[in-house]
């Protein structure tokens, strides 16, 4: 991407996570939210994103980028949470996957989109796992 073209992305990412996160994590799936804790703050983040179902968890685009602080949030802590389809979903085991294993999990027209965007980098966290019950004997 152009610099500044990304300097004008940077510049409006305040304004439309704003407007994104007031109609993201509802019914509808269009977009979703991820709650994240500070890797050195402990502070709660929130962030909206597009998260589509993948195996046993979600995949998430990284549309700003492996520095995006949400990323080094997520993969320092080893957890997020996912708000979707008015639904939260604790997931663990965050990994980054190619577009190549995420792209199948999103609709044709985001997956469109994505390519069109050079969107390389993806994010796949599992849902949490219970313990199996022990057994006594």
């Amino acid at each position: 991407m152009p610099p500044e073209t990304e300097r004008k992305r940077d510049a409006a990412r305040p304004a439309s996570n704003r407007l994104f996160l007031k109609i993201s994590g509802r019914r509808l799936r269009a977009y979703s939210i991820v709650k994240h804790v500070g890797r050195r703050s402990g502070r709660e983040y929130v962030n909206p994103a597009s998260a589509y179902p993948l195996g046993d968890g979600f995949v998430i685009p990284i549309l700003y980028g492996l520095g995006s602080q949400w990323v080094s949030n997520v993969l320092d802590t080893g957890r997020l949470t996912l708000v979707t389809r008015g639904r939260e979903h604790a997931l663990e085991r965050p990994e980054l996957i190619p577009k190549t294993q995420a792209l199948p999990a999103f609709p044709r027209w985001q997956q469109r989109t994505l390519k069109s965007r050079g969107i390389e980098n993806f994010l796949w966290a599992h849902e949490h796992r219970t313990a199996a019950p022990t057994i006594e004997s």
